[in-house]
Formats: C-alpha cells, structure tokens, sequence
C-alpha cells in the first residue's frame, strides 16, 4: 500500500493524522496510531489483529519508549514480522 507520500509507512501516517489534526498529547497520538492499527483492523474484519495468545506473530516493533513517542518520532530502526517468519529481522549486535 503507498500513501500519499509515497512509502506506505503507516508509523509516517499515523504521524501525519497526529500533526494534521492538532493531536500534540500522549492521548492524542494513542488515538492517531489506534486509527492506522486497531481501528483499520476493525473496520477491515480483521479478526487475527492484536497482540494475543493463539494468534499469528505479526507485528512491527521500533524503538520507542511508548507509542506516543513512535508516532512523534517515527522511528526508521525496526523490526517486523509477519506470521512468524521475520520480514525485518533484528541487526546482530
């Protein structure tokens, strides 16, 4: 999926919605990162969404001290997974 800028990221969108709509507390950016996980899970059907036991391991991690500071900060360092295969495996130390 590309966005309007160009890269799909939906760390940089969740970003954007957060700036565009004057969301500037921890709540606010929950909210903007809730809008391009959760609830677009929600409103798609997605029933295998979440951080749950017994569903597939799909996730992106960054680092960040908490969600607030991923969507301030978009983070380029990460990792993902999709299913349990890794995508963007962690860098050796």
């Amino acid at each position: 999926m590309v966005d309007a800028t160009g890269n799909g990221d939906l760390l940089q969108r969740a970003m954007l919605i957060g700036y565009l709509s004057g969301f500037h507390t921890d709540a606010g950016l929950l909210l903007a990162l809730a809008m391009v996980t959760t609830h677009a899970a929600a409103v798609l059907g997605l029933l295998e969404h979440g951080l749950r036991e017994g569903l597939p391991a799909t996730f992106v991690a960054v680092r960040a001290d908490h969600g607030p500071a991923a969507v301030a900060g978009v983070p380029s360092d990460r990792v993902s997974m999709r299913r349990g295969r890794w995508i963007l495996p962690p860098r050796s130390a």
